[in-house]
């Protein structure tokens, strides 16, 4: 019997030594366990695809560090100077942050279009793809006061070369119009710009979804791709499908376009929930600024959502409601 006890107190003793010296590995085990099973909830993740999107976080918030909010938070002052001392990124920065492009804590003053395209010409001629994509939409769309095709066409062919998505997206639409505009059309050039289109659509550019939408809604008729399959050929649904990619992008026009698909059975059948889903969207993302157009985009848009409103029954205006959200 004392035998028996003197084998249980000593695996006991034993078993507490073990303990005392273990009890910091087990603490840290649990709390690395517990803070990856609280990383793992956050991302809304499996466990073998939490490193990667950790790791992409990490990369992301090091460029912002690196190469976004630095330049956003400079004074005007301070940015300025690198932009003249041949700073191309302070460049391109500078002339955005004179624009409505970004939110107004990041704003230079009022808006000054010349200002602008001035810096991004500047950025573009140092071979700054994004800029060259910007310069060649400025003086495509005449947005600072001088509309140039030639030279817009020729930044958009230098920003495409380098695969920027917007430069091939404005490459595109110079090459639909001048198709459109040669006497009887130009069919080589317009499918070279379709296919420009759904290069920019695949590289994520939301205006190239949208008017690829467009064209599929429409139709094209013997258009064909590198490898001889048809493209564009006129298909309801796949328009439907490149304005919803568009409008999950934050797309405003392609959310006001799936709502008026849906209201007014243009190329879908009428569904006054997602009509309403869409205009709900729509209003969030129309335009805030105080010029006469912008207000007319929005309050043309919530009497459109109120509109459909009175039409629609409690249930179906929760189902819109919920949709949306």
């Amino acid at each position: 019997m004392n035998s028996f006890r003197q084998r249980v107190r000593s695996v006991a003793h034993q078993g507490l030594r073990w303990f005392v010296r273990l009890r910091m590995w087990v603490a840290v085990g649990f709390l690395v366990a517990f803070a990856v099973y609280e990383v793992k909830r956050a991302y809304k993740t499996e466990l073998p695809g939490l490193p990667r999107v950790v790791w992409q976080d990490l990369v992301d918030w090091k460029d912002d560090a690196v190469m976004g909010k630095s330049y956003l938070e400079k004074s005007a002052e301070e940015l300025k100077a690198e932009a003249d001392g041949d700073n191309v990124f302070a460049m391109y920065v500078y002339a955005l942050r004179r624009t409505t492009r970004l939110p107004e804590e990041f704003r230079i003053g009022p808006e000054d279009p010349k200002v602008a395209q001035e810096y991004y010409e500047k950025a573009a001629q140092k071979g700054f793809a994004r800029a060259q994509a910007v310069m060649a939409l400025y003086l495509h769309r005449n947005l600072g006061g001088t509309a140039d095709l030639v030279k817009a066409k020729a930044f958009a062919e230098q920003a495409a070369a380098q695969k920027d998505p917007l430069g091939i997206r404005v490459l595109a639409d110079i090459l639909l119009e001048e198709a459109k505009s040669t006497p009887g059309g130009n069919t080589s050039i317009e499918l070279k710009g379709c296919l420009l289109l759904i290069k920019a659509a695949d590289r994520g550019n939301r205006g190239a979804m949208r008017k690829l939408g467009d064209l599929t809604a429409e139709g094209r008729v013997g258009f064909t791709d590198e490898r001889g399959q048809p493209i564009l050929v006129q298909n309801f649904a796949q328009a439907l499908a490149y304005y919803e990619q568009a409008a999950l992008m934050r797309d405003y026009d392609s959310c006001k376009l799936l709502a008026m698909a849906y209201e007014e059975n243009r190329i879908a059948p009428v569904d006054y929930v997602k009509a309403y889903a869409w205009n709900l969207i729509a209003a969030q993302l129309a335009p805030k600024g105080d010029t006469p157009a912008d207000l007319k985009k929005m309050q043309d848009q919530l009497i459109r959502t109120k509109d459909l409103a009175d039409r629609m029954s409690a249930g179906d205006l929760t189902a819109a409601q919920n949709l949306a959200r």
